[in-house]
């Protein structure tokens, strides 16, 4: 069968002309009748030449990265049927061998929707006897042959986008707009200047992350985190060829990721409600999370994405902590967009149309557990309605169940450590952000400085080592980075044997910034900066990263401007009107100041006491604060801030390196098992940076 034009409803007058007898016949024979994969060729012998179509529409994007590294097979086997003609089969094969991987199968795919039904029928089959090789394509058609008819009955239903009622228009307008500027612009914190925080257009300065559906096996990331420097960027590039699925932000709702029961109803007679989505992003500190909610909101505000939600509402966990009172989800939506109040109950009759955001599970005090029945059970916690009164934490529950507005979608950020909580949530899109990949870490420099040369300069001496390189697939890293190492190259006779080459040294040299920024006028800097350690400290054992003016009552602290330089000033609501709260820049800028902290009381103390419980933590808030206590021991990390603070105390830095021997000592006579390798690792990890 030669290939032929395509056949889809509207392009000829049969519009039931992929029911045929002779065709399903065709196509059942052509896909049956290969051993390599029985289950599956049944499977895809459920679809008709037009069901066929829209299943390779419908896993198009996925597909374009699945098949790159067999683009040219797919390409031959085409060409034998007679499905693509010799030059058609050597643009492909000149791409593919000029590297463009990505553009050649984008192309490929580009040139079997446009052939006839026979094209994809013999592109499926090249898939069936590929997928052991290709571990991208292998899952898209495991997903395929586990959703069996009930993915044929999605792809066939043409689902619109659905219209904003004439009475909603106008406040959908007004929506938009108060979100659009919200997020139009990109804070970007400074500690060189007059202006604390300097704002930048969010589509000038925002680059792009990479992301990952789903979340990556420990095998993948401790490997990861064996590998340093370019070691590091091609074991990444390496498992996103192979793999590691990229998702776009507009793809994590109502797309194939989505597995295919949380996907809208399609059975019976297409009235039944849907089910809605929920999807987990996650990443570790300072990765962009929350930079990648604004850019969703300020894509969603400006028509680029998701036009299926008419609506979208954002909240962040770290506020709704200051909520001690229960609360009903009207009351929550009308205190931060008051506009909403009239047409409250109008946007509740189509919750399908709605998403709901929260940002920053893991910084949210109340623990939300999806194992929990009880939320289910006890009369007081269980809210199915918008105006029921209810903890917060009820709240975010049972949006995320289904059980409050069955049919909206929720998407929820986090660190690693809070999704333990998700694990038995309703969650129909897992995705882990990588961060920085490739090219995407030298943008991120150019677009920070103006002045291209020190642009140049700077991530010219982070390629030349191997710790900070590694460390900038993060982008607060790459901001530390680029605030530290800035001086380093704009003064003219700056000392460039200072310029810092690990992560402690790094950090030690932010902070050495604000102290002689802002120490000027202190009598003692020392003191103040015990006071802050002190506060910074108790935040990070308590998980605490928003502090109130009591707070900082009971570390005999007020606000000034030395304090200014290490804390931001937040507005608790607009409605107060002293009501003043105050966070780090950065939590990992809080953990370090709370490791500093402990050097600098005349006396270590019970040190190795709080060490050893910092350690058997295993929620992980103390991890990155013991690598910068360690760090600290260093004499290259303690000296620029010593200029300011006086000698770091010799005991204590005596008390941290004996501390860590006896780690590694112990560790090394427990290091059978994989868990007991990872310790030492770690610990040894932290002993090379005490040096």
């Amino acid at each position: 069968m030669i290939c032929g034009v395509d056949q889809t409803p509207g392009n000829t007058p049969e519009a039931n002309v992929f029911s045929l007898p002779d065709f399903e016949e065709s196509l059942k024979d052509t896909i049956t009748n290969k051993g390599t994969n029985t289950l599956f060729t049944e499977t895809l012998a459920l679809y008709n030449g037009y069901q066929l179509h829209r299943l390779t529409k419908f896993y198009r994007d996925r597909l374009e990265q699945a098949i790159e590294e067999g683009v040219e097979d797919i390409s031959s086997r085409l060409t034998q049927k007679e499905c693509f003609s010799p030059q058609e089969h050597k643009k492909l094969t000149e791409l593919t061998h000029s590297g463009r991987k990505r553009q050649s199968s984008k192309l490929l795919l580009n040139m079997v929707m446009g052939k006839g039904s026979q094209a994809r029928i013999v592109m499926w089959e090249s898939f069936v006897k590929m997928k052991p090789t290709l571990p991208k394509l292998n899952k898209i058609m495991t997903e395929i042959q586990e959703q069996g008819a009930s993915l044929v009955n999605e792809v066939t239903i043409d689902r619109g986008v659905p219209d904003v009622s004439s009475d909603m228009k106008a406040i959908q307008w007004l929506h938009k707009e108060t979100l659009q500027k919200q997020c139009e612009k990109l804070e970007v914190k400074t500690i060189l200047m007059k202006e604390k925080v300097r704002t930048f257009q969010l589509v000038d300065r925002y680059t792009k992350l990479t992301i990952i559906s789903d979340l990556r096996h420990r095998k993948l990331v401790e490997h990861e985190l064996l590998a340093r420097g370019r070691d590091h960027e091609e074991w990444r590039q390496k498992q996103l060829r192979g793999e590691l699925e990229k998702i776009r932000t507009d793809k994590l709702f109502h797309s194939s990721f989505s597995k295919i029961n949380n996907l809208p109803s399609s059975q019976g007679s297409g009235s039944d409600p849907p089910t809605g989505t929920s999807a987990v992003v996650s990443g570790v500190a300072g990765i962009g999370k929350t930079t990648m909610v604004q850019k969703i909101v300020h894509d969603w505000a400006t028509g680029k994405i998701y036009p299926h939600f008419h609506f979208v509402f954002v909240f962040k966990f770290r506020d709704l902590n200051r909520l001690h009172d229960r609360a009903t989800l009207s009351r929550l939506i009308v205190d931060q967009y008051p506009y909403l109040r009239d047409v409250l109950d109008e946007l509740w009759k189509h919750p399908e149309t709605l998403l709901f955001i929260f940002d920053g599970l893991d910084e949210f005090r109340t623990r939300i557990d999806f194992a929990d029945s009880r939320r289910d059970t006890e009369p007081q916690r269980r809210c199915t309605d918008p105006g029921f009164l209810c903890d917060v934490s009820d709240i975010v529950y049972s949006l995320i169940q289904n059980k409050l507005l069955p049919g909206c979608s929720v998407l929820v950020t986090s660190r690693p450590t809070a999704l333990h909580l998700l694990a038995k949530a309703q969650v129909s899109v897992w995705a882990e952000i990588l961060g920085f990949v490739g090219e995407e870490r030298r943008e991120y420099f150019h677009k920070f400085f103006e002045d291209q040369e020190v642009a140049a300069a700077v991530y010219s001496h982070v390629e030349e080592n191997e710790l900070l390189l590694t460390m900038c697939y993060n982008p607060s890293y790459c901001w530390i980075l680029a605030l530290s190492l800035g001086p380093f190259f704009t003064r003219k006779h700056s000392n460039k044997q200072r310029v810092p080459k690990t992560v402690p040294q790094l950090f030690s040299y932010y902070i050495y910034n604000i102290l002689s920024h802002h120490s000027v006028k202190m009598k003692s800097p020392r003191d103040v900066m015990l006071k802050i350690g002190e506060m910074a400290f108790t935040g990070v054992s308590q998980r605490n990263i928003v502090f109130n003016d009591e707070d900082l009552i009971k570390c005999n602290l007020q606000p000034s401007q030395f304090l200014s330089g290490f804390l931001m000033e937040l507005v608790e609501s607009e409605s107060s009107e002293h009501s003043v709260a105050y966070t780090f820049p950065h939590l990992t800028i809080q953990e370090f100041v709370a490791a500093l902290f402990q050097f600098l009381p005349q006396n270590a103390g019970n040190l190795r006491k709080l060490l050893n419980e910092a350690h058997g933590e295993k929620d992980g808030r103390f991890e990155i604060f013991l690598r910068f206590v360690a760090g600290l021991s260093s004499p290259r990390a303690a000296q620029p801030l010593e200029e300011f603070l006086g000698p770091f105390v010799h005991q204590t830095t005596c008390a941290v390196i004996d501390w860590l021997k006896g780690r590694v000592k112990a560790q090394m006579q427990n290091n059978k098992s994989d868990r007991g390798k990872r310790n030492l690792l770690n610990t040894l990890h932290y002993l090379f940076e005490s040096q």
